[in-house]
């Protein structure tokens, strides 16, 4: 028989690492704390329209995410590498991913770390071009321009550039498809699911792990010779799980690590009214809800703020934060009486989901080698993966979710 383990969150690092784990002979079970799999990948259908409530885009040319979504048979396409930026009342083209190219890229992974608030202070660009860099920080990676390191932005932006980072598409049938895909094939390789089941302790010693459960109101035991942890970081700050014996490095990694905020917000209309259907995306940096765009599946435009933006807006009610999202709206187009063509709105707070609490992690001043720390196995029993713990730096994507659960499956399989 093959080793066993457990693996503690059913989001796409969970998952993938769980259908590795199998097709290498491996006896899996997964625990999930949520009623359904997927973690911050979460499709709702306004009819037969897909909306994401959580990850949407694919960034770049991942090979292995690229590859399992054909796996899937799941079909593909393009979001449009154009920007317009709104400001003073107006609309203009803008190129965004060459003005971020070429000022990451003056980062000098030399010497002394600093923000990326510092570097952006030193440098001789105009009001535009610095604003334009703020918001994309921000918002890109939720991130606050005060805390994110320099150099971890640098090793994203060269990272990206391996993998045309600056292509996105989106998976026709929602993200939430391929969730699927990959819990048919965990259960038809023998792997067991167990949803509504809250992780509270984990128990281990070399070779051995026990985690005790929340589930279905009573205690409940899961034995194994190895755990594989996803926890999403938000989590890890939180200490919401005990590890006996403690695990002081990871957790001060994790508390070390950043973990931002974001609002979205999804508006369904009963068509477009807006000039060109598929626009790709409008920057409105000084708009509470600075960042727009369009969806070609259907009458659908998407608000998001991240960082700073978002940490102003999640007390919002959904009611108030679809006023603020119309009156934006109505600003940008100036088209008036939005309400009238609205047929509906869908948003989540990821900062008040318990199994969450936040959007993703950024890498802080000198912390470069936090994400490693966090991904290192411990006594080849004890694994760990999420977007947190990608090695790239390019931390709140999907691929670095999966890429993670790739990797933690081969340490456990050489283990």
């Amino acid at each position: 028989m093959g080793k066993s383990v457990i693996i503690i969150g059913g989001g796409i690092a969970g998952l993938s690492a769980a259908n590795e784990l199998l097709k290498n002979g491996c006896i899996v079970t997964l625990l999930e704390a949520k009623k359904r799999f997927g973690g911050r990948m979460h499709t709702i259908h306004e009819g037969k329209l897909p909306i994401e409530l959580g990850a949407e885009f694919i960034h770049g040319k991942s090979k292995p995410l690229l590859s399992v979504i054909r796996e899937a048979g799941l079909s593909m396409h393009d979001v449009p590498d154009s920007n317009q930026l709104f400001e003073n009342g107006k609309m203009k083209p803008v190129q965004i991913w060459g003005e971020v190219s070429k000022i990451m890229n003056r980062i000098s992974p030399r010497g002394k770390d600093r923000s990326f608030k510092e570097f952006l202070d030193r440098q001789q660009c105009d009001e535009r071009t610095r604003q334009l860099m703020t918001a994309f920080v921000e918002g890109f990676d939720a991130a606050r321009t005060e805390r994110i390191s320099a150099h971890g932005l640098l090793a994203a932006e060269r990272a990206a550039e391996q993998m045309e980072g600056d292509a996105q598409a989106r998976v026709n049938e929602g993200y939430s498809a391929l969730v699927k895909y990959f819990e048919n094939e965990i259960r038809a390789r023998g792997g067991t699911l167990v949803k509504e089941a809250l992780a509270r302790r984990v128990r281990w010693k070399t070779g051995a792990v026990e985690i005790s459960v929340h589930r279905a109101g009573a205690g409940e035991m899961f034995p194994a010779e190895a755990a594989l942890i996803t926890l999403p970081l938000g989590v890890w700050k939180a200490r919401e799980i005990l590890f006996e014996p403690a695990l002081p490095k990871k957790q001060a990694a994790a508390d070390a690590m950043q973990f931002g905020n974001v609002v979205k917000i999804t508006l369904i209309f009963r068509k477009a009214w807006w000039p060109k259907a598929n626009f790709g995306f409008i920057q409105a940096p000084e708009e509470p809800i600075p960042v727009w765009w369009s969806d070609p599946r259907g009458p659908v435009i998407t608000g998001w703020a991240g960082g700073p933006k978002a940490d102003l807006l999640p007390a919002q009610s959904p009611a108030r934060l679809e006023t603020i999202a119309l009156t934006t709206l109505q600003k940008i187009f100036g088209v008036p009486s939005l309400r009238k063509k609205l047929v509906a709105s869908h948003s989540y707070n990821w900062a008040e989901d318990p199994q969450v609490r936040g959007a993703y992690s950024y890498i802080p001043v000198d912390g470069l080698d936090l994400p490693k720390t966090l991904a290192k196995p411990v006594k080849g029993t004890l694994f760990f993966a999420g977007e947190a713990t990608a090695l790239d730096a390019q931390m709140g994507t999907v691929f670095g979710a999966l890429e993670s659960g790739l990797r933690a499956a081969k340490e456990i399989i050489a283990a």
